[in-house]
């Protein structure tokens, strides 16, 4: 099982380059205790033109204790000092969230499509038997997947699947073939009946 602390920026107009340098070293910083930090842009979709900042740990032991020393770190106070001085973005979080399922390979994975779902906590169980068959379509696919719900957070009734594609050709042809697949269109009926897509995203990781 794994954990994950997103931070999630919406840019200023015209500050995209400055935000972007920002949580590149934001995200540098934070590995230096521990965690494995990466950095996405989204694309399209819900919330296209933010930028989000996640930082993974395999217990929430080894998070507080990261989060205990990188706020202390000098380069970071550096970093929240030209933020109070000179604002770029609204920021909001983290907020953690719990992995319950999470299929990874050792290839890097340039995009990412995440779905979020309004689930309410007696169907998460029912939900977590329709992963298996999903997971199948996903390796037809080669399509990492994976299975997050909130820890702490505002909405503690949401489930966020998200799947991992190797770059932009990839996602397209991977969505073709799935959208044409009846076993998955039958699984996306099953999971209506549990719970209701909200919003969906794609993402570049652009660290």
């Amino acid at each position: 099982m794994s954990y994950v602390a997103i931070r999630e920026f919406t840019p200023m107009i015209g500050k995209d380059a400055v935000l972007e340098d920002r949580i590149l070293r934001t995200s540098g910083v934070i590995e230096k205790y521990g965690a494995v930090s990466r950095v996405g842009k989204v694309i399209g979709g819900h919330r296209a033109g933010d930028y989000e900042l996640y930082n993974w740990y395999e217990t929430v032991a080894a998070g507080a204790s990261a989060m205990d020393g990188y706020s202390n770190d000098p380069d970071l106070k550096k970093i929240f000092e030209e933020r109070a001085l000179t604002p770029v973005a609204e920021m909001r979080g983290p907020w953690l969230g719990r992995m319950l399922h999470n299929s990874k390979s050792t290839d890097p994975r340039k995009i990412v499509l995440a779905r979020d779902y309004h689930m309410p906590r007696k169907n998460i169980a029912k939900a977590m038997e329709l992963v298996p068959n999903l997971q199948a379509i996903c390796d037809e696919n080669d399509v990492e997947m994976g299975v997050g719900v909130p820890v702490i957070a505002s909405d503690h009734e949401m489930m966020r699947i998200i799947y991992r594609f190797k770059d932009l050709k990839h996602w397209g042809s991977a969505t073709d073939s799935v959208i044409a697949n009846t076993s998955f269109s039958e699984l996306v009926d099953a999971a209506n009946e549990l719970g209701t897509l909200k919003h969906s995203r794609l993402i570049m990781m652009i660290k």
